[in-house]
């Protein structure tokens, strides 16, 4: 049964990262990199903070980490995972906890859905209209869908990595519960390749964030008008205040 069970999952994996990506480069082709001719700006405005940069890096490192020694064993031997690339596995969990935990804290209210969200929802983000300006805040609604899809699929692969790694059950209910594990975690998987994608080919300039923590004003315009309009109307007010004090 549980040979069966690892078969039907390496067979599960394949064919969906193999979609997946067949997706997005079908999707590159087809409908390419928006704002290709986006000018060359000093990058001024802050987009992420220092500390938001380093929650990023922690989620990503401990999830990256836990795919490749998750799925390697799988994909290229069809076993479970065993040996000292378990024990790297169970090592870096706790990486990925604390930023899933972070992130939880840190952009749950910015991540709450607002009226002209369901605009952007409507029309898909643009990505099928030419990628025209559609409404979005610091976050899109898109960002805001996969931040909230993320958050419990993170929060079921923790409890059943949990499980597994100190087993509680009979060894049946074990198996299953490492099946929930599988399947989470291929999604959560699936999700992270997508948001990959999404920021680097698919929107040019948006990878520099995590790096810098900073865009120049034509990519907060195009990707994040809203935000950009408050940024702008604030940074105004301000010069206001001071040349009234002047």
């Amino acid at each position: 049964m549980a040979r069966l069970l690892t078969d039907l999952f390496f067979w599960c994996s394949f064919l969906g990262i193999v979609g997946t990506l067949t997706v997005l480069v079908g999707h590159l082709l087809f409908f390419g990199s928006p704002h290709r001719d986006a000018p060359k700006e000093p990058k001024s405005i802050r987009r992420m903070s220092l500390a938001e940069r380093g929650i990023h890096a922690c989620l990503m490192l401990g999830f990256l980490s836990l795919a490749v020694t998750g799925f390697a064993s799988v994909l290229f031997f069809k076993t479970p995972i065993t040996g000292w690339i378990r024990s790297l596995h169970v090592l870096m969990a706790p990486c990925f906890v604390l930023g899933l935990a972070a992130s939880a804290l840190r952009w749950s209210q910015t991540c709450c859905f607002q009226e002209y969200d369901w605009e952007w929802v409507r029309r898909f983000g643009g990505y099928l209209e030419g990628h025209p300006e559609v409404p979005a805040g610091r976050f899109n609604a898109g960002q805001k869908v996969y931040f909230w899809t993320i958050l419990p699929l993170g929060i079921l692969a923790t409890l059943s990595g949990l499980s597994r790694a100190f087993p509680m059950f009979h060894e049946n209910v074990q198996l299953w519960i490492l099946q929930i594990h599988r399947y989470t975690c291929l999604l959560l998987l699936l999700l992270v390749i997508s948001h990959i994608y999404l920021g680097t080919l698919a929107n040019p300039g948006t990878i520099q964030v995590i790096f810098t923590g900073r865009v120049h004003a034509t990519w907060a315009k195009q990707h994040h008008p809203l935000w950009w309009e408050s940024l702008h109307e604030k940074e105004t007010s301000m010069q206001e205040d001071r040349s009234h004090r002047t």
